[in-house]
């Protein structure tokens, strides 16, 4: 007699784990949930959504939705923390991260595991992306050099198209677990909101490892909706975790001066209030 497919499931331990942090996003919530449910290998396919502190009724879609696991946090601590509360949560060995604007199709996240797990040498995994209307959008960048990434930073923290996959827009991504473990997960301490993407893709290209695209791996990448943050406090937290990678890679007095410039750069331009938000350390994560 043939065991049920549940029970092939439960033998052989899921596939990958979807993960994905969401604050008050309840309809592109919704929308990226319902196309993971329709995913060809969703039984295998752990689903964890970490809502971060969201009055909107976000963290509440596991009564819409079976066979997800939702972790209710009491305040926004940030996407770095977040993530890696999904991941300690996961069993899986691919940790697929998820902004909840992407929609995958439904073979995408297959394809992306089969991409990543036939090429030793790839540490990572994105698909291919498309607007709703079908213009393609890369998320392929080149890691960013401070002139470029304080540009980002003190903009809409948009770091410029690529050809090389040296670092990504981290909308979505397929990660071997082994790889975040190395780096202690996430860095929490330097990186709240943003930019932690590009310590996993710098730590990457440091172990002689690649990003690879799943070129049969199609998501749709919706605009930016919901949310109710702060903009002052998002440019200030943008800036933080961009010293904080500059520091690492450059050393503390050009993390410093990268913070400084920045704080002149606010205030010459009359954003009073986000200059005082960088010269205090402001970060959507404040512990």
């Amino acid at each position: 007699m043939q065991p049920e497919a549940s029970e092939l499931i439960e033998q052989q331990g899921p596939l990958a784990a979807a993960i994905v942090v969401a604050h008050n996003q309840k309809s592109a919530l919704e929308r990226c949930l319902r196309a993971l449910q329709a995913s060809a290998v969703r039984e295998r396919m752990e689903v964890i959504v970490v809502d971060s502190g969201s009055s909107d009724g976000s963290g509440r879609v596991d009564e819409e939705f079976e066979g997800i696991t939702v972790l209710r946090l009491p305040r926004d601590f940030g996407r770095s923390r977040a993530r890696n509360i999904g991941a300690r949560t996961a069993r899986a060995d691919l940790l697929l991260f998820l902004d909840p604007r992407v929609e995958l199709e439904p073979r995408a996240a297959g394809a992306m595991v089969e991409a990543l797990t036939k090429d030793e040498g790839a540490a990572a995994a994105v698909p291919q992306f498309r607007t709703p209307d079908g213009r393609a959008v890369r998320c392929a960048r080149k890691l960013p050099d401070s002139r470029t990434l304080k540009k980002a930073s003190m903009g809409d923290g948009a770091l410029p198209e690529s050809d090389a996959l040296e670092a990504i827009a981290d909308w979505a991504f397929l990660l071997r677990r082994p790889v975040l473990k190395g780096m202690n997960g996430f860095e929490e301490k330097r990186f709240s909101e943003h930019w932690a993407e590009l310590e996993v893709c710098w730590q990457i290209r440091n172990a002689g490892k690649r990003i690879v695209e799943a070129p049969e791996a199609q998501a749709v990448l919706h605009p930016p909706s919901g949310g109710e943050r702060d903009e002052t406090l998002l440019a200030a937290d943008r800036v933080a975790g961009a010293a904080g990678f500059v520091a690492k890679h450059e050393g503390f007095f050009a993390g410093l001066l990268f913070r400084i410039s920045c704080a002149l750069s606010a205030l010459f331009s009359g954003r009073i209030g986000l200059f005082s938000a960088i010269l205090s350390g402001s970060r959507v994560d404040p512990t």
